[in-house]
């Protein structure tokens, strides 16, 4: 990169207070930095009641919507969820089979 300077010749100090006004800007950016801090745990001391108290009502809501289903009840006689499998008949045998064909030499040579 080519840089040109263009002087008389003479060194000039950063705005005459460079020590103070680096000070100054090392205050200013904590005492930003506090406030922040300040206002983050203010903004969390307030929220989070307010979210402990909407997981604790979606919870109850979801519950018994649950139930409702018939998902969260036990026994024989309860009713059989969605996700449940049914009883299974001693006379079939389940299983999953997959069938994987090898390309042959002799269909690839053959057009």
């Amino acid at each position: 990169m080519i840089r040109f300077m263009i002087s008389n010749g003479r060194t000039q100090g950063a705005s005459g207070g460079g020590r103070w006004a680096m000070i100054f800007g090392v205050a200013l950016a904590a005492a930003f930095g506090i406030v922040l801090m300040a206002v983050g745990v203010g903004l969390a001391l307030l929220l989070a009641p307010v979210v402990i108290v909407a997981g604790l009502i979606a919870r109850a809501r979801l519950r018994r919507m649950l139930r409702e289903m018939g998902l969260g009840q036990t026994g024989a006689d309860a009713p059989r969820g969605p996700f449940q499998r049914r009883p299974a008949d001693a006379d079939v045998i389940e299983g999953e089979y997959r069938v994987v064909e090898e390309p042959s030499r002799s269909r690839q040579r053959d057009p």
